[in-house]
């Protein structure tokens, strides 16, 4: 699509030149990608974008009024230098000069980020392509789903409208006019398997040694198989058991992980977070790696030493004072019996 707006009045330049051709032509701009359109989820990259210039000119008319009367009033020779001048500056018409494009989201909920969207590009002549194609940084976001995604690419620009030159002194004068063109280009988002953690179960406490799970998700649109969950850990933790085979995990599975992880007994009680990842094995039997899956963990302080001597404490008290409180009760029990043998021997004697 092309729209065009008159930079300089054509009244006002057929006063003072003599305009001896008209010629019909423009540019027109044909883009494509210079890269491979698939990208991962995640993914930054560049999105090297080429631009050709196919304009044509379709046709032009001599205008014989104007030749004849300049013939007559400068001669053959000088009129006909001048027309061959301006046939030749009005074959470029189909130059696209002053280039500026723009990216944009056809969709603006698409999950990229186009990070650099606009770029001045110069001029280009018929026939020719951009020097070095057009380059846009995007980012694929980590939560896109797999499908074609719809990018615009607007290209503004100057085009040369006609011309026209002043005898006897071969002056040539020139008006543009504005015009621009829209593009479709597409990326792909790879259908892949894709993780994310989808519960945490953890009671860590500073000097603790206890296990936490983890639920992993594939949210992803393809089949993992073997897969083997792996954390790395730095201080204030530690672990023998770093690994947990969670096997093959369809689209939408889930798999729970549990790791053996040893806390430091001077711990800061905050939170933290423990880096993971999936090795697993795509459809093709080559393995790969998630992304960076981070574990939100919480370390509370270690238990009390007075709490711990308080219980104790309550246990020795338990531990103790029963046999104690049962000789009490069995000697309150003899006393009572033989109060009540002396009663009976006193009301026989009477």
């Amino acid at each position: 699509m092309q729209f065009a707006s008159a930079g300089i009045d054509e009244n006002v330049v057929s006063e003072i030149a003599s305009d001896y051709y008209d010629v019909y032509g423009s540019p027109h701009l044909v883009a494509n990608l210079a890269c491979d359109e698939v990208f991962e989820r995640g993914e930054e990259g560049i999105l090297y974008v080429n631009i050709l210039n196919n304009g044509q000119i379709t046709g032009f008319e001599a205008n014989e009024d104007d030749i004849e009367d300049d013939i007559e009033e400068y001669g053959e020779t000088l009129t006909r230098t001048y027309m061959s001048s301006e046939l030749l500056s009005d074959r470029t018409i189909t130059t696209a000069d002053s280039m500026t494009a723009t990216l944009s989201l056809v969709d603006p909920d698409a999950p990229i980020k186009i990070e650099q969207d606009t770029l001045l590009l110069g001029s280009l002549n018929t026939g020719k392509s951009l020097s070095s194609p057009a380059e846009f940084p995007i980012e694929i976001y980590d939560n896109a789903k797999a499908g074609t995604y719809d990018l615009q690419l607007y290209v503004a620009y100057r085009s040369q409208k006609d011309s026209a030159v002043t005898p006897p002194y071969g002056d040539t004068y020139y008006w543009y006019e504005d015009m621009n063109q829209t593009m479709v280009l597409q990326v792909v988002v790879e259908e892949e398997p894709y993780f994310r953690i989808e519960n945490v179960e953890s009671d860590l406490l500073a000097g603790d040694e206890k296990t936490i799970n983890v639920t992993y998700t594939n949210t992803g649109e393809q089949i993992a198989r073997e897969c083997i969950a792996r954390i790395s850990v730095v201080d204030p933790f530690t672990t023998t058991d770093d690994q947990a085979y969670l096997g093959d995990m369809h689209p939408g599975e889930s798999r729970t992980a549990v790791f053996d992880i040893n806390v430091a007994e001077d711990a800061t009680v905050k939170d933290y977070s423990i880096s993971s990842e999936i090795k697993y094995k795509d459809e093709q039997d080559k393995s790969q790696y998630s992304d960076n899956l981070k574990i939100p963990v919480y370390v509370g302080p270690a238990e009390s030493l007075n709490a711990s001597v308080a219980v104790g404490f309550v246990l020795l008290v338990g531990i103790i004072g029963t046999p104690v409180y049962m000789i009490a009760r069995k000697k309150k029990e003899n006393n009572y019996k033989k109060y009540l043998e002396n009663k009976e021997t006193k009301a026989n004697e009477k």
